[in-house]
């Protein structure tokens, strides 16, 4: 992994923001909790890591137009046309560096299951316009990232433009609805300017400063965390300077009658 970086927001066409004051939930284990307030930055993991194999990738309707258009060239070449489009296509998620989040007024029941199971889950709450003015950089700034909400589409029959590097991954399959996704991405220029298909990759993941007491407006823990850890996170918390309220997610609270 590269040194951390300095990036700045900016905003983009094909960047669909939300309202400023939107909430948005980043929910993570304790270790990843502790790293991002030890070093003051998000980590943005490469697509091609993240969990889903379809990151960046395109729909069949999308691929029938390709060839349709590639065919109406009338070229001898067309097959390596179309074969090397799709190997560019490849190789976007090795140069595409994702931070996701979660786009919902009130905490999720499902993001808690998946990303908080033993119980030992923490949950960052901020809204967009914390996100998008938490980035450090300026006008000197190397790259840009750009946040905006992802699209869901059926892959089998959907369709998204074509002709922009960033489209592919602000767009995945409907199975994927439930996490209603607000993402931030950077998308690093090739070494050397080359293709980016002959190009290496760029590294794992990206560690880009932020300012946390800006981004953090509250802590929630787990509702099924027991006290002792409630009281950990606090600790750790004001250690490193985090003086954003913690809270006991209210999930589990006593139902009324």
């Amino acid at each position: 992994m590269n040194e951390q970086l300095s990036v700045r927001y900016s905003p983009h066409l094909f960047f669909a923001a939300p309202e400023g004051t939107a909430v948005i939930w980043r929910y993570m284990d304790f270790t990843k909790f502790v790293s991002l307030i030890d070093t003051n930055a998000l980590f943005f993991p490469r697509a091609d890591h993240l969990s889903d194999r379809w990151e960046g990738a395109y729909t069949q309707e999308n691929l029938r137009r390709r060839r349709l258009m590639v065919e109406e060239i009338k070229s001898a070449g067309s097959q390596n046309m179309m074969e090397d489009l799709s190997r560019l296509y490849r190789s976007l998620p090795l140069h595409t560096f994702v931070s996701c989040w979660h786009l919902n007024e009130v905490e999720s029941d499902a993001m808690w299951q998946l990303y908080a199971s033993r119980g030992e889950g923490i949950a960052i709450q901020s809204t967009f316009e914390r996100l998008a003015g938490s980035f450090q950089g300026d006008e000197n700034s190397m790259f840009d990232v750009y946040v905006g909400k992802v699209r869901y589409l059926d892959y089998a029959r959907g369709v998204f433009p074509e002709g922009n590097s960033f489209l592919p991954f602000l767009h995945k399959r409907s199975s994927f609805e439930h996490e209603h996704e607000l993402r931030a991405v950077i998308q690093p220029i090739s070494p050397g300017g080359g293709p980016l298909a002959e190009a290496a990759p760029f590294a794992d993941g990206l560690l880009v400063s932020v300012d946390l007491h800006l981004l953090i407006q509250n802590i929630y823990v787990a509702p099924t965390s027991r006290v002792w850890f409630t009281t950990l996170v606090e600790k750790i918390a004001r250690k490193y300077g985090v003086e954003a309220p913690i809270r006991q997610s209210d999930l589990q609270r006593d139902p009324l009658y």
